[in-house]
């Protein structure tokens, strides 16, 4: 594990940034850890298809800055981590937020792919970016994707992907407290259409109207609802 410490955060306290490997068992999960001082609880960062931990370090940052240990990991078949894309990628999410859970309550927070996962594991509370609701998608999203992202993952099929989504339960939102939905209005179209949908429920839902896909968990927008949120789930860190 190597870390680095930065001098201070917006709150002018110092941060510390670790780069570690969480590990149970034959699963090893690489993680970037960002530590402000006093953490209230924590959360951890999931990317999308074709991600990497790296990739989510600007959503980390803001995330650490509302009193959270964050850690930003590498799923199976993506950057890091060893081992192949495979049905189990819930499994790394789930290591990592028990491994978290030692700071207080856990909030998952992931874009894309990432963000379906987060929504459907056993943290505290869930943020799904951009999340693909649906176990189906047309045949060009699917070209798209493989053609965008794909070369990027570790996987013995270009298709596993579509695979894997389609076996993931459906997910629904039971508790309007513990999940928050973000979305762009230019979003992948399988998307926008689910997410559409749970804005006539009760389900908490931000559409960010002219966003896209590729950047709604870059945007100011998503940081302030993203932050907003986080101010009712942890509130001491506001006080």
């Amino acid at each position: 594990m190597t870390s680095k410490a930065i001098p201070r955060s917006h709150t002018g306290e110092e941060v510390l940034i670790e780069s570690m490997m969480i590990e149970d068992m034959d699963i090893r999960v690489p993680a970037i850890r960002i530590f402000p001082s006093d953490p209230v609880g924590a959360a951890v960062v999931v990317h999308g298809y074709g991600g990497c931990k790296e990739e989510q370090l600007g959503l980390a940052w803001r995330v650490a800055n509302s009193g959270l240990v964050v850690y930003s990991i590498d799923l199976r078949g993506h950057g890091q981590n060893p081992m192949k894309l495979d049905d189990d990628l819930q499994v790394d999410v789930e290591l990592v937020i028990r491994h978290a859970s030692q700071f207080g309550q856990v909030v998952a927070i992931g874009h894309s792919l990432g963000g379906r996962l987060s929504l459907m594991s056993r943290a505290d509370f869930a943020i799904g970016i951009s999340p693909p609701l649906d176990g189906s998608y047309g045949a060009r999203t699917e070209e798209l994707l493989k053609k965008l992202r794909g070369y990027r993952v570790r996987t013995d099929s270009p298709g596993r992907v579509f695979e894997i989504l389609a076996k993931i339960p459906d997910w629904q939102d039971k508790d309007a407290d513990r999940s928050m939905i973000i979305y762009g209005s230019r979003d992948v179209p399988e998307i926008v259409t689910a997410c559409d949908r749970l804005s006539t429920t009760k389900t908490n839902v931000l559409r960010i109207e002219e966003a896209l896909h590729s950047d709604t968990y870059l945007l100011e927008k998503s940081f302030d609802g993203i932050n907003d949120q986080l101010s009712k789930w942890f509130p001491k860190e506001l006080q």
